[in-house]
C-alpha cells in the first residue's frame, strides 16, 4: 500500500467512524466494496481540502 493508499484508508475509516453507533453496528471490515467506494470519494474530498489548506499556510508563512 503507498503512502496515498494508507492516507486515504485511515480518513475514509476516520469519516466513517462518524456515523458513531452505525459504524459500530457495521465494521469497516464488512463494509461491501461499493459502500467503502462511498467512503473513499468523500475521503478523497477531504484531502483535497487539507491539501489545499496546507498549501496555502505554507505560502503565507514563506510569503
Amino acid at each position: 500500500m503507498t503512502d496515498q493508499d494508507a492516507r486515504r484508508e485511515r480518513y475514509a475509516r476516520a469519516l466513517y467512524s462518524t456515523l458513531g453507533h452505525s459504524a459500530e453496528r457495521h465494521p469497516w471490515a464488512g463494509l461491501a466494496p461499493a459502500r467503502r467506494e462511498i467512503w473513499y470519494q468523500r475521503a478523497d474530498a477531504a484531502i483535497a481540502v487539507a491539501d489545499e489548506e496546507i498549501a496555502a499556510r505554507l505560502a503565507a508563512r514563506d510569503a
